[in-house]
């Protein structure tokens, strides 16, 4: 058990500075004590108050700028969702680990689906217009058509109005961006990837929920189906 109560006092310390960004008491943009401060007000070494810092940095509730004060700061959910990287890409490394990725992604983005065609607003059924156009006119340019493809879907997580959810898809969209790669070099042609999402944004304008989960389920089935093709051992693709 060496070394628990050095780790009970950082800990104490951040969870006491946590507390009073999150009541308030220490606003957003508030200066935090020096750290001599922290040190004389918890009676702790600066080896304490450092790990206490750099934990609060990670968990965003405060920035730490080089030569500067420390200021407390609200969490973001695409902080929250970033702490998360480091696992995903290791769990990515796996086939087992993709497979559990693709279908967290068919959860969210068919549920995404599902409420754009219940509730989207007319200005983000407007942007998702757009981005459909955008994607039609892209086909030719790969890279371009990647880019589109990814906003068109960007705009359907958007229209959810829910930070945790466009925090959640951007992720998921950096996490998998080598099954899109593989994907794409795999057969899924863009005029087919741009008839998917037409369907997507036709069934989210009908505003018919169970038509656009649908769609969305299918395109992404179809995007890991190109994605094992692709890299299955020859002798395991039928001629």
């Amino acid at each position: 058990m060496t070394g628990a109560p050095w780790r009970r006092r950082w800990e104490g310390i951040a969870e006491h500075i946590e507390l009073m960004v999150l009541s308030g008491e220490l606003p957003d943009g508030a200066r935090l004590p020096s750290e001599r401060e922290l040190m004389e007000r918890f009676g702790v070494g600066r080896s304490s108050v450092r790990e206490a810092l750099f934990a609060l940095q990670k968990r965003g509730v405060i920035t730490v700028t080089p030569g500067a004060a420390a200021r407390a700061a609200h969490p973001s959910p695409h902080i929250l969702v970033g702490e998360l990287s480091s696992i995903a890409r290791h769990m990515l490394a796996r086939p087992e680990g993709m497979r559990h990725f693709q279908h967290a992604r068919a959860l969210l983005e068919v549920g995404l689906a599902r409420e754009a065609a219940q509730r989207i607003a007319s200005e983000d059924l407007a942007e998702l217009t757009a981005a459909l156009a955008a994607n039609e006119a892209a086909i030719g340019d790969l890279e371009r058509f990647q880019r589109t493809d990814l906003e068109f879907h960007l705009v359907i997580a958007k229209s959810s109005r829910n930070p945790i959810f466009v925090a959640l898809h951007n992720a998921m969209s950096e996490w998998l961006s080598e099954q899109r790669r593989v994907s794409s070099r795999a057969g899924a042609q863009p005029d087919q990837v741009f008839r998917e999402h037409k369907r997507i944004h036709d069934a989210i304008a009908a505003r018919d929920p169970t038509a656009a989960a649908a769609a969305m389920e299918d395109h992404l089935a179809s995007v890991a189906r190109n994605f094992w093709r692709a890299i299955a051992p020859p002798h395991t693709i039928e001629a």
